[in-house]
Parts: structure tokens; C-alpha cells; sequence
């Protein structure tokens, strides 16, 4: 029995690594609707309904995928700028640490006008430009650019993206530091593990809080954009789900194996 004591504690020692190796996931959203208007569907993980909305932000048939992260399934998003408006849904306020917001964008046309199209904001309400943590803009130049503070902060640049052809966009907000990130198709050998070095940063915010996520059409003419498998949590491998890795139960259950093996082998040998 002298041996157990010590398969017991390497035991423990694996659950609580695994267990704690994951941050916190805060909100997923795989746009599993039906086909029509996106505002007043009811969100499967926190049931709580995306505000109105209007007609420029629709649920399409189809489904974003991207290789080597997860699929959550689904329809996705369609957002046509040309018709202002904006929606929303929460999750739990988060007032320090990092916030990840990942998903997935495919642009059908360049913006014309340098349109933001999705934020997260401190204060339950709908993103604006004006009170929002951190936002995403398309612009003329076919880039994603990173912006915060009400457009206080420099903006943070992205490649080019191509057209009709579905990317990667992760952004991270520090409310302890007040940076922001941005990541543009980062390489897959990160998903789920630890974040790569940021395509753009941004120093200097002043945010204190995040507790929604929001998207916006604008009157200028552009899109529509599709968006799909968006993901909030509290580290990289909460928003990069890889698809070739196994969830860490799994690892935890193959290490418990491991260690239950070698328990039995030292008691035959006995």
C-alpha cells in the first residue's frame, strides 16, 4: 500500500493540472437559427436573447469552417451595411484580466467606407463607437483593423484579407494591462494551446469592463459579410479550439490510465 500514496497524489496533481490549464469560457455563439432575423433568438448558453436588431443582420444558410479549429456547427451571420443598426448579447462582467473574442469572417466585398462591425462594450448596451472596449473595422483597404477607447486609441492593422474566403479574427483586450490584440489567421500549431506573437497591438486603453458583444450594419455601402463560430473566454485556448486535439477530459482520463497501468504493474512485481 506504501506505493498507492504516491499515484494518488501524481493523480491529483494531473486533474488539477488539466483542469486549470483552461480559462474560462464566457460565451459561444454558433448562429444555429433558422433562417431569417437574428434579433430575439434566444443563445443556447446563457439563454438570454439578442436584442432586436434589424433587417441588416440576418441568419443565413451555411456554416464557416476553418482548418484545424473546432466546428460549432450551425447557420451564420450575415451582415449587410447599407441599413444602420446594431445588436447585442451578454455574458458575465469582466472588469480585469484578458477577454478573447474570436470568430470567423468572410468578406464578399471590400467596405467602401472603413465600417466597424463588431465590438465588445463595458455597460449592457448595443456597440456604438463611442462607449465601446474594443472594435473591429473592415476597411477600404480590404484590412481588419483593431480600435478601443472610442477610437482614442492608434488602430492596430491587420494583412489584407481576401475576398470570399473565410479567415480566422481573434482579439484580446487586458483590462489590468490596457493593451488590446489582434490576430488575423494565426498558424493552427496554437489552437488551444498559448497565443503566437499579435499581427497588431494597441497600449494605452482606458476600458474597465466588458459584459457584451455586439455587431453593427452602417448606411455606407459594403458586404454583405458573413461570421460564424464566435467564441469569448479568458485565454487563447478557450477561443482556438483545436479540432486535432483532444479536449483536456480526454487527457486526464488517458493520463489517470497511464498511472492506473503503472500502479498495477509495481503491485505484480511485489
Amino acid at each position: 500500500m506504501k506505493h498507492s500514496y504516491p499515484v494518488i497524489l501524481a493523480m491529483g496533481a494531473l486533474c488539477f493540472v488539466f483542469q486549470t490549464a483552461q480559462g474560462t469560457l464566457l460565451f459561444s455563439e454558433a448562429f444555429n437559427y433558422s433562417v431569417g432575423t437574428l434579433g430575439g433568438n434566444i443563445n443556447p448558453g446563457n439563454s438570454t436573447a439578442w436584442s432586436a436588431g434589424n433587417a441588416g443582420m440576418t441568419i443565413a444558410s451555411g456554416n464557416l469552417t476553418y482548418a484545424g479549429l473546432v466546428d460549432q456547427g450551425g447557420n451564420e451571420l450575415q451582415l449587410a451595411n447599407g441599413s444602420a443598426g446594431s445588436i447585442f448579447n451578454t455574458f458575465a462582467n469582466q472588469t480585469s484580466g484578458q477577454v478573447y473574442y474570436s470568430f470567423l469572417f468572410n468578406p464578399t466585398a471590400v467596405d467602401s467606407a472603413n465600417n466597424y462591425f463588431t465590438a465588445m462594450n463595458p455597460g449592457t448596451g448595443a456597440p456604438n463607437g463611442g462607449s465601446d472596449a474594443i472594435d473591429a473595422y473592415y476597411y477600404a483597404s480590404g484590412k481588419i483593423e483593431l480600435r478601443a477607447n472610442a477610437l482614442a486609441a492608434t488602430a492596430g492593422t491587420g494583412p489584407v484579407l481576401t475576398l470570399n474566403t473565410t479567415h480566422l479574427v481573434v482579439e484580446m483586450i487586458d483590462l489590468t494591462a490596457k493593451t488590446a490584440s489582434l490576430w488575423v489567421d494565426p498558424d493552427a500549431s496554437t489552437f488551444g494551446g498559448t497565443a503566437p506573437t499579435a499581427t497588431a497591438s494597441l497600449s494605452g486603453i482606458t476600458a474597465t469592463a466588458v459584459d457584451d458583444v455586439g455587431f453593427k450594419t452602417q448606411t455606407a455601402a459594403g458586404g454583405p459579410y458573413l461570421i460564424d463560430n464566435l467564441l469569448i473566454g479568458t485565454t487563447w485556448g478557450d477561443v482556438t479550439p483545436a479540432s486535432s486535439v483532444p479536449e483536456p477530459a480526454s487527457f486526464a482520463l488517458a493520463g489517470l490510465g497511464i498511472l492506473g497501468w503503472i500502479s498495477a504493474r509495481r503491485r505484480m512485481r511485489k
